[in-house]
């Protein structure tokens, strides 16, 4: 019997390890077939800005004197215009092309300058020319917030704080890889212990919420100077690795920070995906306008008492949302081939760990647990970073809704390294394209700025900050 047994594990630990191989191997092909890729379509190929698309906006056209109010009415994606340092923009239409996707939307009608320096290269300024219409004839004065904040951003250029690290960012792709080691080292030295399968699935939830926090900062274009090398390093760690599309997580994630806790004219989160939670959570009464299912309020009556487990099982939905949106796009783009054959890889090699190191009930578990387990860890980052804090509906200049609608966690070395840096959320939703390692360099002068212009610069402990958005839920559900 014990003979048998022995067999049988070495039997499975060689397919594990032949499956690994393999999916290790195919993620070097796929990598290094996609880095191959023409330059026109650098990531997105349904969204590159191409020279034929170039020139066909880049015809003769009169140049307007456009004022505020006219630049309001278009205010559409079919009929959009906006404004970046005085300039008109025509847009319209122009969002599946965009590579940062449909965000290009949310400042329809309105002045764009400090969104669109906050997440684009230098280079990029060259390639509005073609969508430029005219100038407005009306300046606004500019306020003093955004004066300071403009000139903040110089000063850190001038520093050189939003160039990165290299060697920093190697170590934490290796200590983030050896969380997967870790886990399958436990995954088959106790697949007889129910405890070891439950430590293995623990590490491996672990392993997933770090990688995405990497991903976050290749993805936000933190580390290279080459935005395509970012983007390689997202794939890697955002699909393989993670197993969230990464098309997918730019769509929403773009939008988050170009329109953070803002809701719609109807009040409802169509503007920023991330709290469009309902019909399990309400953020705030005003979205409870928006329900009219008894059914649905009455949940959410409840809602402060379900959060916890909710979060559970958030990455199973994200997981779900990923696959859906990498098989719509790959019918009409060979991007959504690529994103869905680095997700086939990302379960080739989990559901592989899984299946041929423990028995079938055993697999199951474990594949239940380490979701769950990362579901958890990811959002009970996520909802401290926002939650709890304001959510509106009037009009906000870039700044100011960015510092309202988001809270930071205290540093010590703990919270800088579970959270992946984001406890300095409002250092980065100010800056996106900084470094991880220099958001603490600039959390003094953000604090300086708050202060000078009135602004409320929230900074809780971890424990503060879940209180605060269970407080939140609550008072909610009271007027449900």
């Amino acid at each position: 019997m014990c003979q048998g047994q022995a067999v049988q594990g070495l039997r499975r630990r060689s397919s594990f390890l032949k499956l690994t191989g393999d999916a290790i191997k195919g993620a070097v092909a796929a990598i290094s077939d996609f880095n191959k890729l023409p330059a026109a379509t650098p990531v997105f190929a349904r969204r590159s800005l191409s020279d034929s698309a170039l020139q066909q906006r880049d015809g003769p056209r009169s140049k307007q004197q456009v004022t505020l109010e006219e630049l309001a009415q278009h205010n559409t994606p079919e009929d959009c215009w906006l404004v970046i340092k005085n300039k008109v923009y025509d847009v319209s239409g122009w969002g599946p092309q965009h590579p940062g996707g449909h965000v290009i939307y949310t400042y329809a009608g309105k002045d764009a300058t400090d969104v669109f320096a906050c997440f684009h290269a230098q280079t990029t300024w060259s390639q509005l020319r073609p969508f430029c219409i005219g100038d407005i004839v009306e300046e606004e004065p500019m306020p003093a917030l955004l004066k300071d904040f403009r000139e903040l951003r110089t000063r850190l250029q001038q520093q050189g704080l939003f160039r990165s690290n290299k060697l920093y960012y190697l170590y934490k792709v290796a200590s983030t890889l050896s969380l997967l080691a870790a886990a399958l080292a436990v995954l088959i030295t106790q697949r007889d212990s129910w405890l070891g399968l439950v430590g293995g699935a623990f590490l491996l939830g672990l392993f997933w919420q770090q990688s995405g926090w990497l991903a976050h900062d290749f993805l936000h274009h933190q580390v290279f100077t080459d935005r395509q090398w970012n983007n390689v390093m997202g794939y890697f760690l955002g699909n393989v690795c993670q197993g969230f599309s990464t098309d997918w997580w730019k769509s929403k994630h773009n939008v988050h920070h170009a329109v953070p806790n803002e809701l719609d004219s109807d009040s409802k989160a169509a503007r920023d995906p991330d709290i469009d939670t309902l019909p399990l959570l309400a953020w705030s009464s005003e979205m409870l306008d928006s329900m009219s299912n008894s059914g649905a309020r009455l949940f959410v009556r409840m809602q402060h008492y379900f959060f916890f487990p909710i979060l559970l099982f958030a990455r199973m939905s994200w997981c779900q949302q990923s696959v859906a949106h990498a098989s719509d796009l790959s019918r009409t783009s060979k991007a959504g081939v690529y994103e869905l054959a680095y997700l086939a890889l990302h379960y080739a090699w989990f559901l592989g760990a899984a299946f041929s190191v423990l028995p079938p009930l055993k697999a199951v578990v474990f594949a239940l647990l380490s979701q769950m387990f990362s579901g958890f860890l990811l959002s009970i980052v996520f909802v401290q970073s926002h939650n709890g804090m304001e959510v509106y509906s009037d009009t906000k200049d870039f700044v100011t809704a960015q510092i309202v609608s988001t809270r930071d966690i205290l540093s010590n070395v703990w919270n800088d390294w579970f959270t992946g840096g984001l406890n300095y959320q409002i250092e980065h939703h100010l800056f996106p394209t900084l470094p991880r390692h220099n958001l603490g360099k600039v959390q003094k002068s953000i604090m300086e700025l708050c202060h000078k212009h009135g602004l409320v610069y929230e900074n809780c402990g971890m424990a503060t900050g879940t209180y605060r958005v269970l407080q939140r839920l609550a008072d909610v559900a009271a007027e449900a």
